[in-house]
């Protein structure tokens, strides 16, 4: 997995978000929002037990609700859906081509947290739903070519700080793990991880 890489380029993002965002109140707002979310994909594909991994670019967005309780802890749920450019393609049997790609990705879950410093810092998870293509392609057999989907269930953890860029908009940076449970459903043998560092710009109602 290239991690240094995955992180370096979250921080490029993080330094990009607007300096007004210093400027924030402390006091958190609930409610419902919408953001779009833009980050690096970093994919690891385990195809019939040799491992790879490949970076591209994760984009999409998220909808959610927040309750703030009166202690200060904020509890709320979202929904997302995101695509990507990650493709991982290999050699195989000579000078046959599979190429495996990330396809759409619906999240749902829970987060949770409290206000540390002018933002709010909190975990995340729940389901997960990604659409990924496997191809084959043969150059002396062509018969042998194919193309093939399949969805996989799977599971999400995370954790963010979001802080407001005015009374109504905020602006947030994300990890997340998820864990997709394939099996043989597309004739390989397939286990498949992704790592994610994401910036989210939202709007609150």
């Amino acid at each position: 997995m290239n991690t240094k890489l995955l992180f370096a380029s979250v921080a490029a993002l993080v330094i990009a978000t607007p300096a007004m965002a210093q400027d924030a109140s402390s006091s958190f707002k609930g409610g419902a929002r919408v953001e779009a979310r833009l980050g690096v994909d970093d994919v690891v594909l385990s195809v019939n037990g040799d491992s790879d991994s490949k970076v591209g670019l994760a984009y999409g967005g998220e909808a959610g609700y927040d309750f703030v309780t009166k202690s200060g802890f904020v509890i709320g749920a979202y929904a997302g859906i995101e695509g990507a450019t990650t493709k991982d393609c290999t050699a195989v049997y000579g000078n046959d081509e599979a190429c495996i790609k990330a396809g759409r990705n619906i999240t749902a879950g829970i987060r949770a947290g409290g206000i540390v410093g002018k933002g709010l810092l909190y975990a995340k998870g729940g389901y997960t739903n990604g659409r990924i293509t496997a191809t084959y392609r043969s150059n002396t057999t062509p018969a042998n070519n194919f193309s093939d989907g399949a969805n996989a269930d799977g599971f999400h953890v995370g954790a963010g700080y979001e802080v407001d860029i005015s009374s109504n908009t905020y602006a947030k940076i994300e990890y997340v793990y998820t864990n997709y449970s394939l099996g043989n459903d597309l004739g390989l043998n397939i286990d498949a991880q992704r790592h994610q560092g994401v910036v989210g710009f939202g709007f609150r109602f």
